[in-house]
Formats: structure tokens, C-alpha cells, sequence
């Protein structure tokens, strides 16, 4: 067995920190690719990552602190470039004034965050009323769970062929037996990912719907 995972994590050594990432816990699984850059015209462009926690019906200023936003400098999350802070239950305040220039970026970043927030602003000072909780937004969340979830499943099918293509071209490197386990191992792990990813969305589900 211990020969067999040492061959494992050498033919494919991306597989075991590819699959980490997708079973963190469901707080941190981020299911929404994050990319972008600066365009031609030096506008920031904005590609929020949507944890599964974020789709929640209480919006308390933590939900907004790991929005990313795509600067110049890289991704940073918002509360890195902006003060947050709960005006009223029914609003929160982010204020760019120490990073005017990424203002544009981050309002973007917040109305596509998957929250159902419409920011607004106020020179570098953005209000982000928290709209009120109805059963049809509380179904959207749920919607948008289910798609992201799909994504992450996505990934993980991506993952788990590109690792069976390696072993393929591994024989040379452990005998026919060593690879056989190995590829049993690779859909094992691909198996647990996806189930754990459904109670992940179940649990998730229940608490928007009850």
C-alpha cells in the first residue's frame, strides 16, 4: 500500500491537491474560479469567488470580507482594500478611500457575489443595503448552491481523467497490479469528493429552506 501511494503521488501529484481543494470545508470551498486583470484602458476587472457559506439569508459585514477583487496588485480580498462596518442592520459600509482606484471593482465584486446585494456609492464610499429576506430569494440561493456545486463537479471530473491519463502513460513506472490500485484509489477519492459535495449542498439547502 505505502508503495503504491508513493506511485500515485508521482504520477500525478496535482490530483491529491486539486481534490484538497474541493473537499475543504464547506466555509472555505470556493466554487467560483476567480481570474482577471487589468484591460487595456487600466480599468480593474472584478471576478468574485462565491463561497458556499455566502449563500445565507443573514448578512452580518463578514459575509462581505472575502469577496475578491481583482486588482492590479493581484486578488485581494475586500476587506484588505476596504473598511467595513455595519452602519444599521439594514446597511454596511465599505470605504475605499484608502484604495480609491479599486472602488470600481469592488462594486462589482459585491453585485456579483451571489448575495443578492445592489451596492451603491458615494465618492470612495460604498452603501450596501441588505435587502429583506423573501422565500423567492431564499429558492435563488438555493439555485445558485446547486450550480455551483455542479461546477465543482465539473472540476472534479476534469481532475479525475486528467490523473487517469497520466497513469495510463505510467506503466513503465510500477507494475500492472500497482497501477490497477492506484486507479481504484483515484476513483475512491474522486467518489468521496462528489458525495461529500452533495451532503455539503444538502446542508446547505436546509438551511435556506428549512
Amino acid at each position: 500500500m505505502a508503495l503504491s501511494l508513493r506511485c500515485f503521488r508521482l504520477v500525478h501529484p496535482a490530483f491529491c491537491s486539486s481534490l484538497a481543494a474541493l473537499t475543504r470545508p464547506v466555509s472555505e470551498i470556493t466554487l467560483k474560479t476567480v481570474s482577471g486583470s487589468r484591460n487595456d484602458h487600466g480599468q480593474y476587472m472584478a471576478y468574485p469567488a462565491v463561497p458556499v457559506c455566502h449563500f445565507a439569508t443573514k448578512k452580518a459585514k463578514g459575509s462581505l470580507d472575502q469577496i475578491t477583487v481583482v486588482t492590479a496588485d493581484g486578488k485581494l480580498a475586500l476587506n484588505q482594500i476596504g473598511q467595513i462596518s455595519m452602519k444599521s442592520p439594514q446597511l454596511i459600509l465599505v470605504n475605499m478611500a484608502s484604495f480609491p482606484e479599486c472602488t470600481a471593482a469592488a462594486i462589482k465584486a459585491i453585485r456579483e457575489s451571489g448575495m443578492n446585494l445592489n451596492p451603491e456609492v458615494e465618492g470612495t464610499l460604498i452603501r450596501v443595503p441588505i435587502p429583506k429576506v423573501t422565500r423567492e430569494h431564499r429558492e435563488m440561493l438555493v439555485k445558485l448552491a446547486k450550480q455551483n456545486t455542479n461546477k465543482a463537479k465539473d472540476s472534479l471530473r476534469k481532475v479525475r481523467t486528467n490523473a487517469m491519463n497520466k497513469l495510463k502513460k505510467s506503466k513503465d513506472k510500477a507494475s500492472e497490479d500497482t497501477l490497477r490500485l492506484i486507479e481504484k484509489q483515484i476513483s475512491q477519492m474522486a467518489d468521496d469528493t462528489v458525495a461529500e459535495l452533495d451532503r455539503h449542498l444538502a446542508v446547505k439547502t436546509e438551511e435556506l429552506l428549512g
